[in-house]
């Protein structure tokens, strides 16, 4: 194993001790000591505010407690391409308000990966303004989230989604339908549906029909599946699947 550098060494000094003086150091030595401190939980709103800048392309931020009003001075990172917020029990379901999670996807072109599940903030119009502000969007998760329907028609718009998971929400077959519909059905590769309590074959028979290249799929414990399913991946997707999980009820 080599030996730290010295630069290394001094960052993790100065990791011990923040302060406004963080404000004057270049933004390649700020990007190393966020990467530091959102690791280790130790990101507040006064943290995030001595480094934050308009370079960043990835904020990890899932073990951190913030506020709304540091979530909205994510405006300025017009180059962020990956995107994790912190989900309960880090913080409470109902920590960030829908409006401040409307303005995530605003000038942000290359935003590609954005986890924000469990957040009841997340609504459908969250998700849209996500997609009207970031065509590029590649892996979305967003399970235990308020989403419907209208969330699922508004992503169907993203023909370079690759990974979705909307597990335990509220969505039906109508918004399964319309999702793997569109553009999406080519794209998916991974798709978690796990605990959505209101699909029923339909669905399943959808999403074997219209997504050819999926290769991840979990359906468990959704109550109105029935054996049926199982039967449709087994015939459509077998061959191709990576990973499959369902529940026999």
């Amino acid at each position: 194993m080599q030996p730290s550098s010295l630069q290394d060494l001094c960052l993790e000094e100065v990791c011990l001790m923040p302060n406004e003086l963080y404000m004057k150091l270049p933004w390649t030595l700020k990007d190393q000591l966020l990467s530091k401190l959102t690791r280790r939980g130790r990101c507040n709103d006064a943290v995030f505010s001595w480094l934050l800048h308009s370079r960043v392309t990835e904020l990890d931020l899932r073990d951190c407690v913030i506020s709304n009003a540091a979530l909205e001075s994510l405006e300025l990172t017009t180059c962020l391409k990956i995107l994790h917020l912190p989900e309960p029990p880090v913080v409470d379901k109902s920590h960030f308000s829908e409006n401040s999670l409307i303005r995530l996807g605003e000038r942000k072109p290359n935003l590609r990966v954005v986890a924000l599940s469990g957040l009841s903030g997340v609504t459908d119009r969250v998700i849209g303004s996500l997609v009207g502000g970031c065509p590029q969007l590649e892996e979305l998760h967003i399970s235990s989230t308020a989403i419907t329907n209208h969330a699922l028609i508004a992503l169907a718009n993203l023909t370079q989604l690759v990974s979705l998971n909307i597990a335990k929400t509220q969505v039906s077959d109508l918004g399964i339908q319309q999702l793997v519909g569109g553009g999406v059905g080519h794209s998916l590769r991974e798709l978690r549906i796990d605990g959505c309590a209101r699909l029923t074959d339909d669905s399943i028979e959808s999403i074997c029909h219209c997504c050819s290249h999926l290769s991840i799929l979990c359906f468990h414990h959704c109550p109105r599946l029935s054996d049926r399913s199982r039967e449709l991946v087994v015939e459509h997707m077998a061959r191709r699947m990576k990973q499959l999980t369902w529940s026999a009820y």
